[in-house]
């Protein structure tokens, strides 16, 4: 299995670039000149309340995951349930970030029409067209790290589907898809929440 900078250098290479940032980071004034909608009312204000709360829900499935890698007995059941939680919280969050982001609107959608592909989609597939966007709309840097909230778990789902066993390999994949995941989600809260 490649991962997402395996990609990145063959898009480098053959002269294409993605169109937003694979990077995960975004400088403190890139998060600053964001545009979003401006939180005017008691409902908005709730709205993104509940968002910050599944955040960090979010986050502590998320790491309660990486630590149940590291133990010497593990299935892959579990490690779905748990990659399903994080699909459904991410659904919830991206609902907020549609709201605040508008610009992101579409290219959201069109990320969690991916639930309804998990049993069919391949590896591969999922990696170009949701991990590197091939099947999503252009869009701006801010929009990705509130995606990557629902297509790292995806892919989880995908790696235990393919390996039930849990291999070494896989297991490190899951780790590394998790871990990665992690890292985007103060992005997130700093460009939907705040």
């Amino acid at each position: 299995m490649f991962k997402p900078i395996f990609y990145l250098v063959i898009l480098a290479i053959i002269g294409v670039s993605p169109s937003i940032h694979a990077s995960g980071t975004m400088s403190p004034d890139e998060v600053k000149d964001v545009k979003r909608v401006d939180v005017v009312n008691d409902e908005d204000h709730e709205r993104l309340s509940i968002a910050a709360g599944l955040l960090a829900d979010y986050e502590i499935i998320a790491k309660k995951l990486v630590h149940y890698l590291e133990q010497d007995v593990i299935n892959a059941d579990e490690i779905n349930a748990q990659a399903d939680k994080l699909l459904n919280l991410s659904e919830n969050v991206i609902d907020s970030a549609r709201f605040r982001l508008p610009q992101c609107d579409e290219y959201l959608a069109k990320t969690l029409a991916l639930k309804d592909q998990l049993k069919d989609i391949s590896h591969d597939t999922l990696e170009r067209d949701y991990h590197l966007d091939g099947a999503l709309p252009k869009a701006p840097g801010e929009c990705y790290h509130t995606k990557d909230l629902f297509v790292h778990p995806a892919t989880v789902i995908l790696l235990t589907r393919d390996d039930p066993t849990l291999s070494v390999k896989t297991k490190s994949s899951i780790s590394a898809e998790i871990t990665e995941v992690l890292a985007h989600t103060e992005l997130v809260r700093q460009l939907v929440i705040y």
